[in-house]
């Protein structure tokens, strides 16, 4: 009877402190995989992100930084009704995100998929 062995690697997800991380192999791989999903998806991942990263939290919340929103490859548009947001909070961003969605989704609108 012969075994079949398999190797597994491991990545370690580097992705605070955002953009460059500590060095750590993988940061690679975890910004394909977030480019590669819907803009959709890259948005709960950067709110996601905003909530372990208090500096990431800012950058989106107060400062509104357009470089961080490109770096999730959001469209111009996207970008564009999230820098008009006018929120005090992650919280009440996040909030005012899903109203868009919801809508756009009640409305059929295929950017919301």
């Amino acid at each position: 009877m012969s075994k079949t062995i398999t190797h597994s690697t491991n990545v370690v997800m580097d992705i605070l402190p955002w953009p460059n991380g500590y060095g750590f192999s993988g940061a690679e791989t975890w910004w394909n995989h977030i480019l590669s999903q819907s803009e959709r998806d890259r948005l709960d991942d950067l709110l996601t992100l905003a909530l372990l990263d208090s500096s990431v939290c800012e950058q989106l919340v107060v400062k509104r930084d357009t470089a961080l929103l490109a770096a999730f490859g959001l469209s111009p548009q996207t970008q564009h009704w999230l820098r008009a947001i006018r929120a005090a909070s992650l919280e009440e961003l996040a909030r005012a995100v899903l109203a868009v969605i919801n809508s756009d989704l009640a409305q059929g609108t295929p950017e919301a998929a």
